[in-house]
């Protein structure tokens, strides 16, 4: 008995098929990464090599200058990480050529060129570490990291404590939690890791009574044409001016926390732009904010709204510049000493100011459209459930 054998005739294969294809796009689309994150590598290098050089010139004049360029250098290297990590935030949520020019214009930005290269303040140091807190609790789901990293920045700058309720937040309303004993236990990790680090930090300072090395100048009396402290103190309002540098600075913080806390409440994947609304609206509503505090929302500007941060870095930095300068007494600034308010100041202030209260309405008015789309989604799924749960006429 013969077995006879069928031939299957099988379609000719092209050249162009999806196998193929779908091998290009992902060879292309890995070495577009790569040479962004090249770009990006390069520039926020070349920055820092500028900062360093900076840093190295003011603290060369007199003795002690190896030891003043070992203090101020952590603050430059400190920004040149945060713009890597804006870029490895920002890629996975936006185009990779947005995510790379956010990150290069962090490097580049003239604030931090003043605020780190220049004076080496720890303030980038801490926004690093509140950068990296929020990326380990949001992207890479480690609650405990996140919270020794929220520790630290606030170790380093206690103002950084503003961001631990959006921290919190952030632990119960994003990540991968198995249900509300994993919500919980989320939080619970972060607060038991903030507050054992907190207390393992501060302890031997408080026992002791430590002493900073050094500390940033202070702004002089009227301040430094900035906020509604000094707009009332020049308007000859002495009793309202006392009243918003005293109690008014808790309700400054208490504005500035509840609703970014509750932006992360209906919007988990806002957690950044939260951080950067807290610290928006406590440089922009300070009663009398120091020159140095301008730093604070420019890192998590960019991952927000790139246009407005890149903005607000063309006032800011011409501020800080002649502050220095006039401060200084001259390049290279090496040492500060605090002067009263000129015309110039208080142009580029009012100036800086401006630019940071127009900032501050567009991200509160960004929170008001989003809580009410959120909320018109809610009442149509509502709505939609009870017409299927309503009985069909026979």
């Amino acid at each position: 008995m013969a077995c006879g054998t069928q031939s299957v005739t099988r379609p000719a294969r092209s050249w162009i098929d999806y196998p193929t294809m779908t091998s290009f796009e992902r060879f292309t689309t890995k070495t577009r990464y790569r040479s962004l994150r090249r770009f990006v590598i390069v520039t926020t290098l070349a920055a820092l090599a500028v900062k360093l050089a900076w840093t190295a010139v003011a603290a060369a004049t007199g003795e002690g200058w190896l030891l003043r360029f070992l203090l101020r250098a952590p603050a430059s290297v400190a920004d040149a990480g945060a713009a890597l990590l804006v870029f490895e935030v920002l890629r996975r949520r936006r185009p990779l050529h947005l995510a790379a020019r956010a990150a290069a214009l962090v490097g580049a930005s003239p604030v931090l060129l003043v605020a780190s290269g220049v004076h080496g303040d720890r303030l980038g140091v801490a926004v690093l570490c509140l950068l990296a807190a929020m990326w380990l609790l949001v992207d890479r789901d480690a609650p405990l990291p996140a919270g020794l990293a929220l520790a630290v920045a606030v170790r380093v700058e206690p103002l950084a404590v503003a961001a631990l309720p959006v921290a919190l937040a952030a632990a119960a309303w994003t990540g991968r939690p198995a249900g509300a004993a994993g919500e919980r236990d989320r939080v619970t990790q972060v607060a038991l890791a903030f507050t054992g680090a907190t207390v393992a930090a501060w302890a031997p300072a408080l026992a002791w009574g430590w002493q900073p090395l050094g500390s940033a100048p202070a702004a002089p009396p009227g301040g430094a044409a900035l906020g509604p402290g000094w707009l009332a103190a020049r308007l000859g309002l002495p009793g309202l001016a006392g009243l918003l540098a005293g109690p008014g600075r808790l309700a400054v913080l208490l504005v500035a926390i509840v609703p970014a806390a509750c932006w992360v409440r209906f919007r988990p994947r806002r957690a950044y732009a939260a951080v950067g609304l807290v610290l928006l609206c406590l440089v922009a509503l300070d009663p009398a904010p120091s020159p140095r505090e301008l730093a604070w929302p420019v890192v998590f500007g960019y991952l927000g709204d790139a246009r407005w941060a890149s903005v607000y870095g063309l006032a800011a930095g011409p501020m800080l510049a002649w502050t220095s300068t006039r401060w200084h007494r001259g390049v290279p600034w090496a040492a500060a000493t605090a002067g009263p308010v000129d015309g110039v100041t208080t142009v580029l202030g009012l100036a800086t100011w401006a630019v940071l209260l127009a900032w501050l309405a567009v991200g509160v008015r960004t929170v008001a459209l989003e809580r009410g789309a959120t909320a018109g989604a809610a009442t149509a799924t509502a709505a939609d459930h009870s017409r299927r749960s309503e009985p069909v006429p026979k």
